[in-house]
């Protein structure tokens, strides 16, 4: 290849890895280290540092000694919930891009603050979202409108944990909600690129675990959904104890349905005769690589970077929305406005 070839070809982004010693942190390593040159970690736990030095980068204990010693372009963000909105503020007010776990926001509040960082600071934040990638969600919204008008979904996500929730995910000052905040968020942002953002809901907050009751940290939910629209409706459930590890969508239309799965998605025709189908042909690991080169491809597209912001808004507005309404009218049928 000619000097001149090589010049050309574009630099690898700069990455700083902020919560990498975590079990989300180590899975996603690899793939940032294939895709972009890691230049530091920030992670007090106690591993960190033997970790940091097997990967041969920096390790920092605190963000802003990172932030004064490694220049960066984006930082991988992998931490407890309560601790996503101080660290992307101190991203965002230094000028950095940032990739990060979900949820975008815990409140409706602190994720409009954080939007209000990025466009002042002309700065992307993308939230980790692996459906988003995955083949078989993808055949979902192109064959979404064969199924003529939708009226009705379901959607169910469970774990067949056989103990209770542990690590930080048990703790409220550190989780800040249970499954809705945490696997929820998945499902809302799935169904916010199909629908639009629900006017009504109502949701059921179940413990399977006391400990857990005591901490305002559901085991199990159900939310019932409706739209301005009286001809659509839908439900979620969303649970950690089940018998079984289960994931599934179905939405029902006037000319046919479709059935999803993390696996393998199908269309249906009146009737259930399935006319089209769509396997999972690619690994897990597949999808979070095709994840992470898309948003680091588009750190400095401004109108995807809206976009992207844009739907997050929306899914950290209605799981606010279902945890106020529980909050102040238990069980009671709560109106919101989009």
């Amino acid at each position: 290849m000619s000097t001149s070839a090589l010049s050309a070809q574009p630099a690898r982004p700069q990455v700083l890895m902020v919560g990498f010693a975590g079990h989300q942190g180590k899975e996603y390593l690899p793939v940032v280290g294939e895709l972009a040159e890691v230049v530091g970690g920030v992670d007090s736990a106690p591993a960190a540092p033997a970790l940091a030095d097997s990967w041969g980068f920096p390790h920092f204990s605190r963000l802003g000694e990172a932030l004064k010693r490694v220049d960066f372009d984006v930082a991988v963000v992998t931490v407890p919930h309560s601790a996503h909105f101080p660290v992307c503020r101190e991203l965002l007010l230094h000028g950095k891009h940032i990739v990060k776990e979900k949820p975008f926001a815990v409140s409706e509040p602190e994720a409009r603050k954080i939007a209000e960082l990025a466009e002042e600071s002309d700065r992307g934040v993308f939230t980790l979202l692996q459906r988003n990638f995955n083949p078989v969600f993808a055949f979902a919204e192109q064959n979404f409108r064969r199924i003529g008008e939708p009226y009705w979904f379901s959607y169910d996500y469970h774990l067949n944990l056989a103990q209770p929730t542990s690590g930080w995910r048990a703790s409220r000052e550190q989780a800040l909600g249970g499954v809705l905040l945490d696997m929820g968020y998945h499902l809302i942002d799935v169904l916010g690129g199909m629908f639009p953002e629900p006017t009504r809901l109502h949701a059921a907050f179940m413990h399977h675990y006391r400990e857990m009751r005591d901490r305002r940290l559901e085991d199990l939910v159900s939310v019932m959904c409706s739209y301005a629209t009286p001809s659509l409706a839908g439900s979620l459930r969303i649970s950690r104890h089940n018998h079984e590890k289960t994931e599934r969508l179905s939405i029902l239309g006037t000319e046919g349905a479709l059935s999803v799965t993390p696996e393998a998605g199908t269309l249906f025709s009146p009737g259930g005769t399935a006319v089209d189908s769509r396997e999972r042909s690619v690994s897990k690991g597949a999808v979070v690589r095709t994840m992470f080169a898309h948003y680091l491809a588009r750190l400095e597209d401004r109108a995807y970077r809206a976009a992207h912001l844009s739907r997050q808004l929306s899914t950290v507005r209605t799981i606010d929305g279902i945890y106020r309404s529980h909050l102040t009218e238990p069980g009671a049928l709560a109106d919101r406005c989009a």
